[in-house]
């Protein structure tokens, strides 16, 4: 059999989709890739995306497409998208020389190449290994498909763009392991330190937040150039909706059609522009925003790019950003590609609960140097993570990432409750869960003392299911009753005093722990969550005594 690979054009649009129906099935969830009028859109080379094929005459046995970003971007990445292969393409080497004839041509432009490969099809991890392609990423829940798919990001990098690239010496300890690992595969000398104790942008500062479009933004972000704000995010070759990257400008065009069949006209307005954006301002200026859409079909909040004309705007914007994304989308995750010359957002991002996905080295350009960068996502389901169709290389991958994990797969309810207290007030979900794992459960029955009136002390506890009574005096009345998410004992848990009061379980609770020794090694390492906490205590601690003498002062 005589397999032919070539561009595709638009006499490919039924077989196109035969080989769509074959692979994908009836029921992708983004119905355009089914429509003769899309795919014609897409195959015609004008289009701007390059589609390539197997072709053996009768049928397509494979596509691949190199998927531009629908503005000029200065990052030099080819990405590989619609990868759709037969079995019969895996077995009679047309598979083989597809891809490497895309990568032939990717490489002749000197550029980067990344692909996102399902985690369930072992076929395509081994075809693209064997093409030199190495396994850098691994993200749950990326794509909704019949259900939500796991993805591996492969990269194969272009050795000129490497020799320009900026060498990192030392990352954040969430970061540091992956990026080793990363950087081994792709054989770029050099090993990755761990910097710990960084401090991020505040997560909550003194701004109004507005949402605007993306032409606004692009006027905003123009003004802001002459405070010379520093490039954090890259996004620029990541748009598109689902697994089949439905191009943005040609849903947009579909929403505008639809809409102007139904109501009979035809502009497209502000609110069909694909892109959008949060600003933060200080009275009337506009001190920093972000860009993002909503991927419909994926439902996720993908952040492209992002600025701050001060020091501390950009936390407290991704802050902002995920809060919209659960409150106003429902979305199932946010991502954002950080750089990993901005520690600070980095940090910020760790704060709030994102968790590094994938290392991208030298995938940012600027002037004649090239950024590593750090694809970061922050789930709002709960994952499981499955290895069975993995390969041994993109296996040990996988087992990093799944470490990093760990914390989001932590019960919901604690966090939950922990985000209620406001001694934890300007924590993110990710700080959250750092505090959450210093906590051990104590079962108290009814009547049983918690701990007396002159006991050493070093524990505070938070009352997560009953209830605690405090007694000055144990024969007498309680002087409070401690429920659901309350908080006692820190007095003691903070300057080592002996016990005020004497805390006795008034019905069958369950308590969570935390002791001062492990709570003040967390914040060696973390001062600014320590700092928060600190002021939180302070703060309700004054909150209470001004209580008491106001009680004394009214003979209460």
């Amino acid at each position: 059999m005589s397999v032919r690979i070539r561009q595709a054009t638009v006499a490919d649009t039924s077989k196109w989709l035969a080989l769509v129906r074959a692979t994908l099935g009836e029921d992708h969830p983004s119905r355009h890739v089914y429509e003769q009028r899309w795919i014609a859109s897409q195959l015609d080379p004008s289009a701007g995306h390059e589609t390539w094929v197997a072709d053996d005459d009768d049928r397509l046995l494979a596509t691949l497409s190199v998927l531009n970003p629908p503005a000029a971007t200065a990052t030099p990445v080819a990405n590989l998208g619609r990868n759709l292969f037969l079995a019969d393409a895996h077995t009679n080497g047309a598979a083989d020389e597809l891809l490497g004839h895309v990568l032939e041509r990717c490489s002749e432009k000197d550029q980067m190449t990344v692909a996102r490969l399902p985690a369930s099809d072992n076929a395509q991890q081994a075809l693209f290994e064997r093409h030199g392609c190495v396994c850098v990423g691994f993200q749950p829940l990326k794509h909704l498909l019949k259900g939500r798919e796991e993805v591996l990001f492969y990269v194969k990098p272009s050795l000129s763009r490497l020799r320009s690239r900026v060498h990192i010496s030392e990352s954040l300890p969430q970061i540091s392991e992956l990026a080793a690992a990363s950087l081994a595969n792709l054989k770029i000398p050099g090993t990755v330190g761990v910097r710990d104790g960084a401090t991020g942008y505040p997560l909550v500062t003194e701004v109004t937040f507005h949402d605007g479009s993306g032409v606004e933004y692009a006027g905003a972000r123009k003004r802001a150039a002459a405070s010379h704000p520093p490039a954090e995010i890259s996004g620029g070759f990541n748009w598109g909706f689902g697994f089949m990257r439905v191009d943005t400008r040609e849903a947009l065009r579909e929403t505008a059609y639809r809409a102007s069949r139904a109501t009979g006209f035809s502009r497209v307005d502000a609110r069909h522009e694909p892109l959008t954006a949060i600003f933060a301002r200080r009275g009337a200026e506009a001190v920093g925003g972000l860009e993002y859409y909503f991927d419909e079909v994926d439902r996720c909040l993908r952040v492209v790019d992002g600025f701050g004309t001060d020091d501390l705007t950009m936390g407290a914007l991704l802050n902002r950003a995920t809060q919209m994304a659960q409150e106003k989308f429902s979305a199932a995750y946010v991502e954002v590609d950080i750089l990993t010359t901005a520690p600070r957002l980095l940090k910020s991002a760790e704060q709030l609960g994102f968790v590094p996905v994938a290392y991208l080295p030298a995938f940012f350009a600027r002037e004649t140097e090239h950024t590593d960068v750090v694809k970061m996502v922050k789930l709002n389901l709960v994952c499981t993570v499955e290895q069975a169709s993995l390969t041994t290389h993109a296996r040990a991958i996988v087992r990093i990432i799944e470490n990093c994990l760990q914390d989001h797969k932590m019960g919901v309810a604690l966090i939950n409750l922990l985000r209620g207290l406001s001694f934890f007030n300007g924590l993110g979900d990710g700080e959250l869960r750092k505090v959450a794992r210093l906590f051990t459960q104590k079962l108290a029955r009814p009547g049983e003392r918690v701990f007396a009136k002159g006991d050493s002390g070093d524990e505070a506890f938070v009352v997560m299911r009953g209830s605690v009574r405090i007694h000055l005096d144990e024969k007498a009345p309680p002087v409070a009753t401690v429920g659901q998410g309350g908080l006692f004992g820190e007095q003691a848990f903070l300057d080592s005093v002996p016990r005020a009061a004497t805390a006795i379980s008034d019905q069958p609770s369950i308590l969570l722990v935390i002791k001062r020794t492990a709570f003040h090694e967390l914040t060696q390492r973390e001062p600014n969550l320590g700092m928060l906490v600190m002021r939180n205590f302070a703060l309700e601690l004054s909150r209470k005594l001004r209580k008491s003498t106001e009680a004394i002062g009214s003979g209460t």
